[in-house]
């Protein structure tokens, strides 16, 4: 428990709590039906509540289905915060540091990323959500930024280039996801994360397949074993 959940009221914590169980049911309904069919009985259902219940905390649909999609949002930002915001890091060690932290988020949890890859057409046309993936390229950038004004690199769009390895990790998820795991994109298991060595291993082999794409090139020839993550398999 957090100090300031510590600081509050026993019926505060209840609230907060209530609250939050609210928002992870919304998140699987939406992931599962997408806004447009999803409605607030299916959602009273999933968290067990009654619908009188989920009007005491949001006005209506779309407040709580924007608040899902900032969760969803910010637990991206915290992997990027968490990994790319130290300016004693390379921007390939940040990187990789991400890409293997967010699989991690997404095997974990399916339903974030079914959720923002259903509705991210609705996040571009919302003028609140529009703000929130921009802020995570901002943070993704930075690394860049740094590397580019070390010389490390030659100078790139940072923002672009960012946008470009964070559509190459969900990539390397989805196709990972379809190849070996169709069932869990599908009813009743699309709700569920995974977890064990399976997916460490195929965590393992995505982030080698991503810094080996990333930072040196298909068409480049590793002959060193040493720095080819494929030869080290």
């Amino acid at each position: 428990m957090t100090e300031e959940m510590q600081n509050m009221s026993r019926k505060e914590r209840e609230r907060l709590f209530k609250r939050q169980e609210i928002v992870n049911a919304a998140r699987e309904v939406f992931a599962r039906r997408g806004f447009s069919a999803a409605t607030l009985d299916d959602i009273a259902d999933r968290a067990e509540f009654g619908k009188g219940t989920l009007y005491n905390y949001f006005e209506n649909k779309e407040e709580l289905f924007e608040t899902v999609i900032a969760d969803a949002v910010d637990e991206f930002v915290d992997v990027a915060t968490r990994t790319c915001t130290d300016p004693g890091r390379s921007f390939q060690e940040s990187y990789v540091d991400f890409a293997r932290q967010l699989l991690q988020l997404l095997y974990g949890h399916f339903s974030i990323y079914a959720l923002v890859m259903r509705e991210f057409h609705k996040m571009e046309t919302n003028t609140h959500l529009a703000t929130l993936f921009p802020n995570l390229l901002l943070i993704l950038a930075d690394p860049i930024r740094r590397a580019v004004e070390r010389d490390e690199i030659d100078e790139v769009h940072p923002e672009q280039t960012a946008m470009m390895f964070l559509s190459l990790t969900f990539s390397v998820f989805k196709s990972s996801m379809h190849m070996f795991h169709g069932d869990v994109m599908s009813e009743p298991r699309q709700q569920t994360g995974l977890t064990g060595e399976a997916v460490e291993r195929e965590i393992d082999l995505g982030v080698c397949q991503i810094e080996r794409t990333f930072f040196h090139g298909i068409l480049a020839r590793e002959k060193d074993k040493e720095h080819n993550c494929f030869a080290r398999r």
